[in-house]
């Protein structure tokens, strides 16, 4: 029995179940053991959920699951374009149709946390490492800062078992432990499923494993016998990424059938702070909350501060590459070089620290050129150097002749460094309001009818998708849940306000005519036939815009629904427009008089600035004003301040507001015979040709001559 138990333990199986019990464990704990109702829930992770439902309903119902209307109705959208996850939505199909989203997403987040360590215990068996050295290999990837980082609600980046084992097959190869064409299949097939799941880490991935390549090429550029098998296993990889593109043929069809040319998220914003590798943020249990003033500071948001190695690795990881170069191992060089150039990396197109832009163009400046991978976010590359870091603990592990004891404790601490904060994914019971668990929508939303649910995405709203899910889809969403903006909305002027405020923003903004006519314009346009708001959530600026608009709520169900009447809806849109264009003209009118009474009472030209206006009574404190590099602005987008005169004679002051052709061109025409310059849309000059265009409107005017005070001659 006890050599049964002795040789199970040196298995592949007990490594792989090891690695399973740990992440019940772990994923279990945040979420009671509850894996059917709970999760740690927040705008992606209910995209996800909304996705892992969507593909398997979609196909069995014989829709086309590239293209909906489910969300951005009555337009679409194509979730090419979209981390809808496809991959894990029909590999957990099945659980999902039997038991629901959350457990499958539960089950994904499991499996993962499993197979992607066991993976790397299977790259250290493949190198000849003991079992014990491979286990502690896997352990270091399970507990990694990039991986928790990303478990706070980025399945599509977490999930990452694909990579680990894509390198071990790589390994197979290289040793004639796989047929060529083995290879280039089962290759082929784990990176078309790896792309379901994030296109993002299958560019990179292939990106990063040619720049291996290279580097392993220039290490044994000397060695014949290495030099063809290297050429040969990097052709048989392209191959292999041949066939996952011939495999992705439908997926890319979408991918160009609606092209969209902007970054969703700015690489320079999500680079990986130096200091990130030795300081830890409030995901991980020791230390995190301690550094926390320090680690604050780091630019992105604890999902993408993932660098965070701990100090215990770090000694192991710079006493391997020493001792690398002692040994002049050139397979140990290889990996040494690839952490490096890794790191370096990460840095992104520009070193940055503690939120501060450093005076160093980084490497990675060059691929932000470069088609496809310019997109790529820099932090996430801390997935590999944690897989890397992962193997490279392990042969230190096996081959450190340090004592002892004095290893096994560097390992212990290098984890115990990495162990997470739990309390940080504390997961939620997921409850619907009787008016969708208890089919009442029915009563008052017609099937297939398009709503808004508030609070909606950009004020972290979670709702529209979740209750939209529950009802198998009944009825559309006329909001956000991912992607872009259909293009329908872009090219609407009139629904911008409440499209960025309300639909993308934090529904924070002022309430005035314009806004409530940008409100009924996007109800318009998107055929919005009722709005749905859960009973216990209360927003001011929300509340205003509905009860100006004259809706009536009908409360039922713990839900307050707001039901909408095209015809009386057109009438509204009439008068509302005639109150945006009053309220428009008037506010431009306002700053105007305001600016001339300010100068002709002798205020000083360089404090003609909207929060000394209101402070010292010139302008309504309803117009507000902002500060910093905006201290022009008010609050409902005028601009006011000093300009110098376009024919160099005496003292000029400018006026603006933010507006299209039609709501501008009355203004120019009550004010140009007075203004000396016109810009529309700034910083164009105005041409009176011109019958469409949305931007900012400056008029440019000559001070009025201002009374003689101890102001004015200070300014002189």
């Amino acid at each position: 029995m006890k050599d049964m138990l002795k040789k199970f333990l040196n298995t592949k199986y007990f490594a792989f179940f090891f690695y399973l019990a740990l992440a019940v464990v772990f994923w279990g704990i945040p979420m009671d053991f509850e894996f059917t109702s709970r999760l740690n829930i927040s705008g992606d992770p209910a995209f996800y959920l909304w996705s892992i439902k969507w593909w398997p309903y979609a196909i069995s119902h014989g829709l086309n699951p590239f293209l909906t209307k489910a969300f951005w109705a009555p337009f679409g959208q194509d979730l090419a374009w979209t981390t809808s996850v496809p991959s894990i939505a029909l590999l957990f199909s099945p659980i999902t149709l039997s038991f629901g989203p959350v457990l499958s997403y539960n089950l994904a987040t499991i499996l993962s946390l499993a197979l992607a360590p066991f993976g790397i215990y299977l790259i250290c068996k493949s190198i000849n490492l003991s079992q014990s050295s491979s286990i502690f290999g896997g352990l270091i990837f399970f507990f990694s800062s990039y991986v928790w980082g990303q478990l706070l609600g980025h399945l599509t980046l977490y999930v990452v078992f694909v990579i680990p084992f894509l390198i071990y097959l790589f390994i197979l190869r290289f040793k004639n432990e796989i047929g060529s064409k083995k290879y280039i299949l089962i290759s082929g097939i784990l990176l078309a499923l790896q792309f379901g799941i994030s296109a993002e880490v299958y560019t990179t991935f292939i990106t990063f494993s040619y720049i291996a390549l290279f580097i392993m090429f220039y290490i044994f550029r000397k060695d014949e016998k290495y030099k063809k098998l290297i050429l040969k296993t990097a052709l048989e990889s392209s191959l292999a990424v041949l066939l996952s593109a011939l495999l992705l043929l439908p997926y890319l069809y979408y991918i160009f059938y609606r092209y969209v040319k902007e970054p969703l998220n700015a690489p320079s914003a999500y680079e990986a702070d130096p200091l990130n590798f030795f300081i830890p943020t409030p995901i991980t249990l020791l230390f995190g909350k301690l550094f926390e003033p320090i680690s604050k500071k780091f630019i992105g948001n604890y999902s993408e501060e993932g660098a965070y190695l701990g100090l215990p690795l770090i000694f192991i990881i710079v006493s391997f590459i020493f001792a690398s170069r002692r040994s002049k191992n050139r397979f140990y060089i290889f990996l040494s070089s690839l952490f490096i150039v890794l790191v370096i990396a990460s840095f992104g197109p520009y070193l940055k620290s503690l939120g501060h832009r450093l005076l160093l163009v980084m490497p990675w400046y060059i691929f932000t050129k470069m088609p496809l991978i310019k997109n790529a976010l820099p932090t996430r590359f801390t997935l590999y150097i944690d897989i890397v870091a992962a193997i490279i603990s392990a042969i230190w592990f096996e081959k450190s002749n340090i004592n002892k004891n004095i290893k096994y404790s560097i390992s212990f601490l290098a984890i115990l460094f990495l162990i997470p904060n739990l309390n940080m994914y504390r997961g939620s019971q997921i409850i619907y309001p009787s008016f969708i668990s208890s089919g009442i929508y029915k009563k008052y939303i017609k099937q297939g009818e398009n709503i808004i649910v508030f609070p909606t995405y950009g004020a972290y709203g979670v709702q529209g998708p979740l209750w939209q899910m529950k009802t198998d889809f009944y009825f559309n969403l006329s909001q956000v849940i991912a992607g872009p903006t259909p293009k329908e909305l872009q090219e609407d002027k009139d629904v911008h306000w409440f499209l960025d405020h309300f639909i993308w923003g934090d529904m924070k903004s002022d309430i005035n005519p314009c806004s409530e006519y940008s409100f009924l314009s996007y109800l318009s346009k998107s055929k919005v036939g009722a709005i749905l708001v859960p009973e216990d959530y209360k927003n001011q600026n929300l509340q205003k815009l509905l009860d100006t608009s004259g809706l009536k709520p009908i409360e039922v169900g713990k839900v307050i629904i707001y039901q909408i009447d095209l015809s009386y809806l057109d009438s509204k849109l009439k008068e509302a427009k005639n109150e945006c264009s009053k309220y428009f003209s008037d506010t431009f009118s306002t700053l105007l008089s305001s600016s001339q009474k300010f100068l002709s009472d002798g205020g000083n030209p360089s404090k003609l600035l909207p929060q000394y206006l209101e402070e010292n009574g010139y302008l309504p404190k309803s117009f507000g004003y902002e500060t910093g590099s905006a201290i022009n602005w008010t609050k409902n987008g005028g601009w006011i301040g000093w300009w110098g005169c376009p024919d160099g004679k005496g003292k000029c002051f400018g006026v603006g507001v933010v507006g299209s052709i039609d709501k501008v061109k009355p203004i120019i025409d009550s004010y140009k015979s007075q203004a000396l310059q016109i810009f529309f849309p700034y910083p164009k000059l105005y041409n009176p040709n011109s019958s469409q265009g949305t931007g900012e409107l400056l008029m440019i005017f000559r001070d009025p001559e201002p009374k003689k005070n101890k102001d004015e001659q200070n300014y002189k």
